[in-house]
């Protein structure tokens, strides 16, 4: 670990920000000690038959180590491992003076759990909106259930994209860092050579280019997806809710769904899904030689 970073005597310095070879190199020395300071954790909560408990299924994922690491580390001022090796530090070059604690411990959180709590969230209000419980037409569930898939689709694809962007200019490593505001500056130590800057923005490049084809794709299956709906829907009269199932059960009102999605509706609410007129469940009528 490095020692407490003196905020004085490095307000007066000019910061030098470091190179997207020097910052890559850190943050692998950083995971590679998290890997292995894993494995030993793991080894020990097994040979004390704690390969059950919480703490062993903790010790499994990643997140809560890393996020040890950093209390130790960058939480308590001091550089980690990565950083003292390669001689940078976590810096606000455009104010010039090293981030606060609290500014830390944003960049530590949106890094480790920013992405999958964004997709675990976009996951739970699809649950929402597809619960029988919501007041939504099913016009309404299928134009949120668009957004959110559409949502979930292209999270993936903006990190990736400013993954890319870190390669060519060699600002904020993650995305988290950029909305903290957290950059890092060279200290001291010989700088890599300005070949390993060229490569990496090559594959800068590279990585917005599958960025693009990823959009392409998903836009292309989003596309088929929507021709394959409207032509079952044509053809097989697929069941409302789901949009997947052919639709098979009838309601008093007329409307059709399948069996599974009416039989649970209708279990919580007795109302139909699409005109909100009362359908008691024995009453639904199960639909022949469709």
């Amino acid at each position: 670990m490095g020692t407490d970073i003196d905020r004085n005597s490095w307000s007066k310095r000019k910061f030098k920000c470091a190179s997207q070879a020097e910052i890559l190199r850190s943050h692998q020395r950083d995971d590679d000690f998290v890997k292995y300071l894993q494995e030993k954790l793991s080894e020990i909560s097994q040979n004390f038959g704690m390969h059950r408990s919480f703490l062993y299924q903790c010790i499994r994922s990643d997140i809560p180590l890393k996020l040890l690491y950093f209390v130790f580390t960058s939480g308590m001022g001091n550089q980690t491992l990565g950083e003292e090796y390669t001689g940078i530090v976590q810096a606000n070059l455009e104010q010039r003076r090293i981030p606060t604690l609290i500014v830390r411990v944003l960049a530590a959180v949106l890094e480790c759990l920013g992405e999958r709590t964004l997709l675990k969230l976009l996951q739970q209000l699809q649950s929402y909106v597809n619960h029988p419980h919501r007041e939504l037409t099913p016009t309404a569930i299928t134009f949120f259930n668009a957004l959110l898939s559409k949502l979930r689709t292209m999270i993936p694809i903006i990190v990736l994209f400013h993954k890319g962007l870190f390669y060519i200019y060699g600002r904020y490593y993650s995305l988290g860092r950029r909305i903290a505001g957290l950059d890092y500056t060279k200290v001291y130590g010989p700088r890599p050579v300005d070949t390993v800057s060229w490569g990496l923005r090559l594959l800068g490049i590279a990585t917005l280019i599958q960025c693009l084809l990823r959009i392409w794709q998903s836009g292309a299956l989003q596309d088929a997806t929507t021709v394959n709906t409207s032509n079952a829907k044509c053809s097989n009269h697929n069941c409302q809710l789901c949009l997947e199932a052919a639709a098979t059960t009838a309601t008093l009102c007329g409307h059709l769904f399948c069996w599974s999605c009416l039989s649970e509706w209708l279990r919580v609410k007795p109302q139909c899904p699409f005109c909100r007129e009362y359908v008691p469940p024995s009453r639904i009528v199960h639909l022949m030689n469709l």
